[in-house]
């Protein structure tokens, strides 16, 4: 495995879920107008290679729809919320650490066993209860 490989393997695992949160933010936020999707990247600071997989992944989930436009004479992509991401409740920042509040799988993890099975909420179970109080 190369390092760049390694360490996109690290951001899907671990600190890709506040960049999906933070980038659905910033869609969330354009409303109806959209964000160009460069300038998301440029906000956040995310190399285009790395951000489009997590873009197109909160597409095929469908938090946001993408769309082809020809902007100041190049092909670029407008991104905008759609209606299941207008659903995420908005929870206050002390709850960000919990791993089920900004998951997209919450809305089919009604069941408790399917919740108790998820390595995300696992290790953050484990995590909670070594921490140091």
């Amino acid at each position: 495995m190369s390092h760049s490989e390694a360490k996109e393997l690290k951001l899907s695992e671990g600190g890709g879920e506040q960049l999906e949160k933070r980038i659905l933010d910033i869609v969330a936020a354009s409303g109806d107008a959209g964000v160009l999707q460069r300038d998301i990247w440029h906000l956040l600071n995310v190399d285009s290679r790395r951000g489009s997989k997590i873009i197109k992944r909160l597409e095929k989930i469908g938090l946001l729809s993408r769309e082809s436009i020809v902007y100041k004479g190049r092909k670029v992509y407008l991104l905008k919320p759609t209606p299941k991401l207008r659903q995420i409740p908005k929870l206050p920042p002390s709850l960000d650490t919990i791993p089920c509040f900004y998951c997209p799988f919450l809305v089919i993890c009604g069941e408790i066993s399917r919740i108790l099975s998820c390595d995300k909420m696992n290790k953050w179970l484990l995590d909670s209860a070594l921490a140091p109080t």
